[in-house]
């Protein structure tokens, strides 16, 4: 991401994510159940990425919680390519009926081995930064590191975080937009998406 002001990443961010829904909302996915469960997953990690957005550019600021947010974002993107390339019906249908899917680290491997996924990505993001994601999913020392000084509990995340956040969130949006891209098998929909991100965030 270049250089440039927080205002501008948070506007960057917006931008895309706009862009993004203007073109996934209401989309047509016909009537399979693999692809309208893969789909709904996906529009959620689209909706995660919303949220971040509107909790990091209010005029007051929940920063822990769109931090907690990340998480089920990158979640979000994983089971929905999971559930689109991989899942076997059984566990669709197990899925559908209140059951979990398999772990992560499962569903990373089995989309590794899809074309298109074979280079080690998903696996390399885990191993940079899922633990720092479960830390602020789930209240680790971050958070509280966050929202400490000498003397009271406030808010005290710095400006290069949220930038960090913003760094994280976006490629996820791009790779959710693709992956619904290929869920409704249109090219020219996955390169418009890559265009933008790459105006964007040149």
């Amino acid at each position: 991401m270049a250089l440039m002001s927080i205002d501008h990443d948070i506007a960057a961010s917006a931008e895309l994510l706009t862009e993004c829904n203007a073109r996934i909302n209401g989309a047509t996915l016909g009537d399979s159940t693999r692809n309208r469960v893969s789909a709904a997953l996906l529009h959620l990690s689209l909706e995660h990425h919303g949220a971040i957005h509107l909790l990091i550019s209010n005029l007051t600021p929940h920063y822990g919680s769109a931090f907690a947010l990340l998480r089920p974002q990158f979640e979000g993107f994983v089971r929905g390519v999971w559930f689109h390339r991989c899942a076997s019906e059984q566990e669709l249908s197990k899925f559908i009926k209140g059951g979990e899917p398999p772990k992560i680290d499962e569903l990373m491997q089995a989309i590794e081995t899809v074309p298109g996924y074979e280079e080690g990505l998903l696996k390399s993001t885990k191993q940079n930064v899922w633990r720092i994601m479960c830390g602020y999913a789930h209240g680790g020392s971050v958070q509280v590191a966050s929202r400490m000084s000498a003397t009271e509990i406030a808010g005290n995340y710095t400006e290069q975080q949220v930038r960090e956040l913003i760094s994280l969130v976006c490629p996820i949006t791009l790779l959710v937009s693709v992956a619904f891209a290929q869920l409704l098998d249109n090219d020219t929909m996955a390169n418009e998406f890559l265009s933008i991100y790459q105006r964007l965030f040149p």
